[in-house]
C-alpha cells in the first residue's frame, strides 16, 4: 500500500527533522560546555585514613590509599558525582628511596599533595605516607573515564635528602610535571623539581631552569593557565600573609640565569587578608582561576573564584575536598 504526503504534510516532517537535528545540536553543544565547567576535587577516603593508622610502614611505602573524587560544575554549582579510586601498590616496590627512621613516634598518615592533569586525559595524584620510618610520596595515574578502575602507581625517589615530600605539583602543557619539593614534611625550605611520570624519579636540573626558592617562606599550589602557558602558585612570608604569584621562566633572571618568581597581591576575601594558605588553585579550561581554602576561624572548606587582576576571591560553595583539578580540554 503507496502512502502519499501532501505537500504540506511534508513540509511538517522536514521541519519536524530539522528541529529534532537542531535540539540534539543543541544538547551536544551543552554537553560539550558543561564539560569545561566540571572541577575535580579529591581527598584521601575515610577507609583510607583509618587504613592508613593500621598499616604497617612498609604497606604505607608501597601502597596508595583509597580517594574519594567529587566531580562539581562550577556554573550550577552542583555536584555530579562521587568516585572511589581505590587502593593500589605502587610497581616499583624495590626501589630505594630517601626515607630514614625518625626519632620520635609517628602514626602512620595519608594526605594528598598533588592533583593534576594531564594532555592524554588522564590525571595525576601525588600522595605522601608518613610513618615512624620515614615519609613516601607516591604517584598515582588514572583515566578520567575510568576513575574506579585501579591506577597506575609508583613510589617517588631521587631527592636530594632523606624524607623530602612533594607538596604540590602541575602538569604542563607537553606533560612534564613540575613541583615543589619540602626538605621537612610540608614545611620550609622548598624546593623546585621536575618528576617523571614514568619512573617516579625527581629531578632538581632541566631546560626550564627553574628557580631558587627563598628558605624562609612556604610555596604551595602551582597552576598552569591554558590560555597563555603561565604558572601561578602561592607564597606565605614568616608574618602569615599569603600571596598570589607568578612563575616566570621566560624571562630569566641575569644573574643566575634562571627563572624569576614574581609576587602579585595579597589574597584577599571580604576585603581582609587570608589569614591562612590555600589547599589547592587550579585553572579551568577557560582560563578562570579557581581555588580551595578555609576562611579564618572556619573548619568549612569553600570552592573559591579567585580575581587574577587582584587576587580577591569569591566563596561560591562548600567543598570538602583537599585538592582540585580540570581535565584538560
Amino acid at each position: 500500500m503507496k502512502l502519499k504526503i501532501r505537500r504540506r504534510q511534508f513540509g511538517k516532517l522536514v521541519l519536524a527533522s530539522a528541529a529534532t537535528t537542531a535540539i540534539i545540536n543543541l544538547a551536544n553543544k551543552s554537553v560539550a560546555q558543561n564539560s569545561n565547567t566540571i572541577v575535580y576535587g579529591a581527598i584521601v577516603a575515610a577507609k583510607g585514613r583509618k587504613q592508613a593508622k593500621n598499616q604497617e610502614s612498609t604497606d604505607v611505602a608501597n601502597t596508595t590509599p583509597a580517594i574519594n573524587v567529587t566531580a562539581l560544575d562550577v556554573v550550577t554549582l552542583q555536584q555530579v558525582s562521587t568516585t572511589e579510586v581505590p587502593s593500589t601498590a605502587v610497581d616499583n616496590a624495590n626501589t630505594v628511596t630517601e626515607s630514614a627512621q625518625k626519632a620520635l613516634y609517628t602514626e602512620p598518615t595519608e594526605r594528598i599533595t598533588g592533583f593534576t592533569s594531564l594532555s592524554d586525559g588522564s590525571f595525576v595524584f601525588v600522595v605522601v605516607g608518613s610513618s615512624r620510618k620515614g615519609n613516601y610520596t607516591k604517584l598515582l595515574i588514572t583515566d578520567i573515564k575510568k576513575l574506579d578502575k585501579k591506577p597506575k602507581s609508583k613510589k617517588i625517589s631521587g631527592f636530594k635528602k632523606t624524607n623530602n615530600t612533594i607538596e604540590s605539583v602541575v602538569g604542563t602543557k607537553d606533560d612534564k610535571l613540575i613541583c615543589i619539593v619540602s626538605e621537612s614534611g610540608g614545611t620550609p625550605p622548598f624546593k623546585f623539581a621536575l618528576v617523571d611520570p614514568q619512573n617516579g624519579k625527581v629531578s632538581y636540573e632541566s631546560d626550564l631552569a627553574l628557580p631558587e626558592l627563598f628558605p624562609n617562606r612556604r610555596y604551595s599550589n602551582l597552576a598552569q593557565s591554558p590560555i597563555d602557558g603561565k604558572y601561578y602558585l602561592t607564597t606565605m612570608n614568616s608574618e602569615g600573609i599569603t600571596q598570589l604569584a607568578q612563575l616566570d621562566l621566560d624571562n630569566k633572571s641575569i644573574i643566575t640565569g634562571k627563572g624569576k618568581i614574581i609576587e602579585l597581591s595579597p589574597l584577599t576575601f571580604d576585603r581582609q587578608a587570608l589569614a591562612n594558605d590555600l589547599f589547592s588553585l587550579a585553572f579551568s579550561p577557560s582560563g578562570d582561576l579557581y581555588a580551595v581554602g578555609k576562611l579564618k576561624s572556619e573548619q568549612t572548606k569553600y570552592l573559591f573564584n579567585v580575581d587574577l587582576k587582584n587576587a580577591q576571591m569569591k566563596r561560591l560553595t562548600e567543598f570538602s575536598v583537599d585538592k582540585i583539578a580540570f581535565a584538560r580540554s
